[in-house]
C-alpha cells in the first residue's frame, strides 16, 4: 500500500500536469460498471452516473495530499482518492501512452481533459477508492487523522494520544499504523523506526518513557522525509505518476530482511494483521 512517501510523491508528479485542466467526460471501465451493478461499487464508492455528473465541467484548482490520500479541488467540490494496494494516476495523451503493462491492463476509470490528454486511474488489485464530495471538512477519515507529521503541533499531539488511557496497553506497532495516533505512517517505515530506535514492536505505550516516544516521532519524521527524497519504495507494484518506481527499497534496513544490518537473524510477526519485521537481538528494549 502506498504509504505517505509514495502518495507524496504521486502529487507532485501530478500536480504540474492537472491544474487548470477541465473534465470533459469520465469513462468507467467494465469491470467497474459490472461490480456497481452487483452491488459490489469497487473502485468508485458514488453511484456511477452521479460520480461523472458531478465531475464533466469541472476545472481542477489543486491537488493536497492528506495523510495517504490526494484530493482535487475542483470550481465545486473534491475528488478524493485513496491509492488501496495497487492504485496508481498517469497523465497520457493516450492510454496506449502509459508504459507499464500490468497498470495499462488495468486501467478503470479515463478522465478525458478539454485539452485532449488522459488522467487515467489504473488498479491492479480494484482495493483503491474514489469519491466526490462537496465539502471536504465532512471527510470523517479527515476529521478522525492526526495531523501531517511535518507541522509543528503535531509531536504534542503524538504524545499526547500515546499517554491516554485506551492506548497505554497496545503494541506501539499498531498504534503507528493508526491514523489518528500517526498521519501517513504505514508498515514498511513502522518496522523501520523500530529497528532504528531499538524498541521492540510488542511493547505496549505505558512501558516506554516520554523520551522514548519523542524519539519515535522524530525518526519516523525524518525517515518520511527521507523516503520522500527517494521517491518512496517500490516493494511490488507501487510506481510515481511518471510511471518510475521509487529507490527507497535500496535503503531499508529492516523490512522483509532475513537478517539485520548487524548480522542477526530477523523475525516476522503479525501486528494487526501486518508483517512485522523486527530483530529479537537489537529490539529487545523495553517490552
Amino acid at each position: 500500500m502506498p504509504e505517505l512517501p509514495e502518495v507524496e510523491n504521486i502529487k507532485r508528479g501530478l500536480i504540474k500536469k492537472v491544474i487548470n485542466k477541465k473534465i470533459i467526460s469520465v469513462e468507467i471501465s467494465e469491470i467497474v460498471a459490472s461490480s456497481h451493478k452487483n452491488q459490489k461499487r469497487a473502485i468508485v464508492k458514488d453511484n456511477l452516473e452521479i460520480f461523472k455528473k458531478n465531475l464533466i465541467g469541472k476545472t481542477i484548482l489543486d491537488l493536497t495530499r492528506r495523510g495517504k490520500y490526494i484530493y482535487f479541488t475542483l470550481e465545486k467540490g473534491y475528488l478524493v482518492t485513496h491509492f488501496g494496494m495497487t492504485g496508481a494516476y498517469f497523465v497520457v495523451k493516450e492510454e496506449k501512452d502509459i508504459k507499464n503493462k500490468n497498470y495499462y491492463k488495468h486501467r478503470h476509470i479515463i478522465f478525458n481533459f478539454e485539452t485532449g490528454e488522459k488522467m487515467c486511474f489504473c488498479d491492479i488489485r480494484r482495493f483503491s477508492e474514489l469519491r466526490y464530495l462537496d465539502d471536504i471538512s465532512t471527510f470523517k477519515p479527515f476529521q478522525q487523522m492526526a495531523p501531517e507529521p511535518f507541522y509543528h503541533a503535531s509531536l504534542k499531539k503524538f504524545l499526547d494520544k500515546l499517554n491516554e488511557k485506551k492506548y497505554l496497553n497496545k503494541e506501539i506497532k499498531a498504534l503507528l499504523l493508526d491514523g489518528s495516533v500517526f498521519c501517513g505512517c504505514g508498515n514498511i517505515y513502522a518496522c523501520e523506526v523500530l529497528y532504528k530506535e531499538k524498541i521492540n514492536p510488542l511493547t505496549f505505550s505505558k512501558n516506554l518513557s516520554e523520551e522514548d516516544k519523542k524519539r519515535i516521532f522524530i525518526s519516523l519524521k525524518e525517515i518520511l522525509e527521507f523516503s520522500i527524497e527517494k521517491g518512496g519504495s517500490t516493494i511490488s507494484d507501487y510506481v510515481n505518476s511518471e510511471g518510475e518506481k521509487g529507490n527507497m527499497q535500496n535503503y531499508l534496513k529492516i523490512y522483509g530482511k532475513k537478517v539485520c544490518p548487524l548480522g542477526h537473524a530477523t523475525k516476522n510477526i503479525k501486528i494487526k494483521g501486518r508483517s512485522t519485521y523486527f530483530c529479537p537481538e537489537c529490539q529487545k528494549y523495553p517490552v
